[in-house]
């Protein structure tokens, strides 16, 4: 009887209706659960000049990954453009926000050095390569985006950019940032060579990536396939080269500039 109740509203609710409650309920639940972890696993500050452990870096992207990806369960029709009212709009603001001050939490949980996620100085002689890499990165990945806000073919309002935005800067770039191409990266500097770090930084990358976009509505599994293997895994690669070459704080820049045109695009796309 239950099942056929719920059919029958699932039937007759519009789509762009239907909200995964459980998904966002389980997303909050995850996010509050993952940040007790690790402020519970952090009893004693760290020892001023050791180096970050591991465990302690994949702890911290694991609570990240399934955080966002309960979280994309809910707001993936926005992202992709397929469910552009306002409410999800706003409610992807908020949850964006929320991941925001998360992966702040857990930065000031672990008690050290900006350093240690990658926020530093890098080597001024290959600065001018890193950016020709970033840049080139950018340019191929987002020619698309760009071209279709340059010409037109998209109209931009307030709330698509105000979405876009914190999709760019809190959803996406700064927290990939500091984990992966970050903490996660100089956890490993001193155990394994820069190419492993790199290997091993672009698959949990790729990994919490795969899990966020899901294949499903709006995305086959063909298509699901060639965004993971043909531009998530390439790109946590180069991303990967590029921080070893120069601060983690550059690959922010250019991301965010990235993620802010793809996004606005998919956001908008329906509208115009």
């Amino acid at each position: 009887m239950t099942d056929s109740i719920a059919a029958t509203v699932a039937v007759t609710t519009p789509t762009s209706l239907q909200t995964p409650i459980g998904y966002l309920v389980a997303g909050f639940a995850l996010l509050a659960a993952g940040l007790a972890i690790v402020v519970a696993g952090r009893r004693t500050p760290p020892e001023p000049g050791s180096r970050p452990r591991p465990s302690r870096a994949a702890l911290l992207a694991i609570v990240y990954g399934i955080s966002s990806a309960a979280f994309m369960r809910v707001l993936g029709p926005a992202v992709l453009g397929l469910n552009q009212s306002a409410w999800l709009l706003a409610l992807g603001d908020v949850i964006f926000v929320a991941l925001g001050l998360l992966v702040v939490f857990m930065v000031l949980a672990e008690g050290r050095p900006a350093s240690d996620f990658g926020v530093r100085g890098g080597n001024a002689g290959r600065l001018p390569l890193a950016l020709i890499m970033g840049v080139g990165a950018v340019v191929v990945v987002a020619f698309d985006a760009y071209q279709a806000l340059f010409s037109g073919r998209v109209v931009v309002n307030a709330d698509g950019l105000v979405f876009a935005t914190l999709f760019a800067l809190l959803g996406s770039a700064v927290p990939e940032e500091l984990l992966f191409r970050g903490y996660l990266m100089s956890s490993l500097d001193g155990r394994m060579r820069r190419w492993s770090r790199v290997i091993v930084s672009a698959a949990a990358f790729t990994a919490v990536r795969s899990i966020r976009f899901w294949p499903g509505e709006g995305l086959g599994m063909a298509d699901w396939m060639v965004y993971i293997s043909g531009a998530v895994l390439p790109l946590g690669l180069w991303w990967g080269l590029v921080a070893g070459l120069a601060a983690v704080a550059l690959i922010l820049v250019l991301r965010i500039r990235h993620r802010l045109r793809t996004a606005v695009v998919r956001v908008e796309t329906d509208r115009a």
